[in-house]
């Protein structure tokens, strides 16, 4: 299955995309806006891929430009379908793409596809509270600040606040109205087709 944007693609991740993850995550201008505070390691990162590649609970996409260039990771994690509610990500690790509302519009393409394909209601996130630019870009999808954990995690010897993030199915249509009466993603599934 893959999600197919006007600027990019979602497509399932990989065994192949762990040298990307380790590479983007280890990268420290990425790391510092993420909630670890370990270096990843390309073994580790195969086997953890091996462990977690058919659990339902995740739906992880490797995010590639238009020519199949990989230029990040996205998914919902802690998929929960009967409170209808999981937890969004999004890494950009190439840093050409930053800067050009691409996390933005990785997530408003995710957020939708979560709620229509798997029913959701809710998608929440933990984000570090000195993240600011993040605040600012899903503030524009209509997420919410919950609450803010204070020194919830220790975070290269420091603790840090984090801030729960929530968006309600209707906050987002409310939002983008536009995407509740049209599908502004072509979705292919390679299983079955719907023509």
């Amino acid at each position: 299955m893959e999600i197919i944007s006007d600027k990019f693609r979602l497509r399932p991740l990989r065994k192949e995309d762990m040298a990307n993850k380790v590479r983007w995550y280890n990268n420290p201008e990425v790391n510092r806006t993420l909630l670890l505070d370990e270096q990843l390691e390309l073994e580790k990162t195969l086997e953890w891929f091996d462990k977690h590649k058919d659990d339902k609970s995740r739906r992880e996409f490797a995010v590639e430009s238009k020519d199949g260039r990989p230029i990040g990771i996205t998914g919902l994690i802690h998929i929960d379908l009967v409170h209808k509610t999981a937890e969004c990500f999004c890494v950009i690790g190439e840093k050409e793409w930053w800067g050009k509302g691409i996390g933005t519009e990785v997530h408003r393409v995710l957020v939708d596809w979560g709620f229509r394909e798997l029913g959701l209601d809710k998608v929440w996130a933990d984000i570090k509270a000195e993240n600011t630019a993040i605040i600012r870009v899903i503030e524009k999808l209509g997420f919410k600040v919950e609450g803010t954990l204070r020194q919830e995690r220790l975070i290269a010897g420091r603790r840090i606040d984090i801030v729960r993030i929530g968006l309600l199915k209707e906050e987002f249509y409310a939002i983008h109205p536009e995407l509740a009466l049209t599908d502004p993603v072509e979705i292919k599934d390679n299983r079955r087709r719907n023509d």
